[in-house]
C-alpha cells in the first residue's frame, strides 16, 4: 500500500463511543515501520477503556496485542528489530529506549525515556500519525518499538495469546520462582490467570489451584 493511502481505524472517542475513522498512511523512515493487522486481542484493559472505568487520553486507537504483517520498514529499524517486510511479528505494549537500567534489565513499564505514556492502545489520535493501536487496518511502529517474530503457520488468533502467556509467565513462574514439585494458587480465573496457571504447570507445579478472591 502506497504512502498517503486511507485506512481505517477504531477510535475511542469518549466512554461507549467507538468510531470508524479514515487515516493516512504515513511515510516510513529510517528507524520505523507499519504493520498490516491480522488480528488484534480483546483485553479486559480494553473493556475499561470502553466503559470509562479506566479514564483518560481521548481519542485514541485501542488495543495492544496487536499480531500482523510488517507492510513498509526503514533499514535501521530492519537491523535492529531483525525482521524484514513481510515477516509476520507481534507486537509489545511498551516502547524501550534499549539503554535505560530499566530496559536493560527487561522492566520496560519503567523506561526512562518512555514508561507508561507511550503505550501502543493509549496514545492519543492527535499524535502524528494516529494509528497508535491495533484496531485499525494498519498500525504505525515508532522507532523504539518492540516486535517479537511469529511463525508462518501459527493463526493469528492464536498468536494474539502472547501478551497474555507473557503475562501469565511472569506471574505464575517469573516473580514467585516456581520450581519443580510446587504447588501454585491462583486468585482471578481471568485470561491472565489462566495463562498464569499453564505457565506454573510448565514449570514443574505438582497442583495449580485456581479461584476466586
Amino acid at each position: 500500500m502506497s504512502d498517503g493511502a486511507v485506512v481505517r481505524a477504531l477510535v475511542l472517542e469518549a466512554p461507549r463511543r467507538l468510531v470508524v475513522r479514515q487515516y493516512r498512511l504515513p511515510r516510513i523512515g529510517d528507524d520505523d515501520a507499519l504493520v498490516r493487522v491480522e488480528a488484534c486481542g480483546l483485553c479486559g484493559t480494553d473493556h475499561e477503556q470502553y466503559t470509562g472505568e479506566l479514564a483518560g487520553g481521548f481519542a485514541f486507537v485501542p488495543g495492544h496485542e496487536t499480531v500482523g504483517t510488517i507492510a513498509a520498514i526503514g533499514p535501521r529499524a530492519e537491523q535492529r528489530w531483525g525482521v524484514s517486510a513481510g515477516d509476520r511479528v507481534a507486537v509489545e505494549v511498551f516502547q524501550s529506549c534499549r539503554q535505560c537500567a530499566n530496559c536493560r534489565g527487561g522492566e520496560y513499564r519503567r523506561c526512562v525515556r518512555h514508561g507508561l505514556a507511550d503505550m501502543y492502545g493509549f496514545i492519543p489520535v492527535d499524535r502524528e500519525p494516529g494509528l497508535w493501536g491495533g484496531y485499525a487496518e494498519y498500525q504505525y511502529l515508532a522507532p523504539d518499538s518492540m516486535v517479537l517474530r511469529v511463525a508462518g503457520d501459527l493463526s493469528p488468533e492464536v498468536a494474539t495469546l502472547f501478551n497474555p502467556l507473557g503475562a501469565g509467565i511472569r506471574w505464575g513462574v517469573t516473580i514467585p520462582e516456581t520450581k519443580p514439585g510446587d504447588v501454585v494458587a491462583v486468585l482471578g480465573p481471568g485470561i491472565r490467570g489462566l495463562c498464569a496457571a499453564a505457565a506454573a504447570k510448565g514449570a514443574g507445579a505438582v497442583g495449580v489451584e485456581v479461584g476466586t478472591p
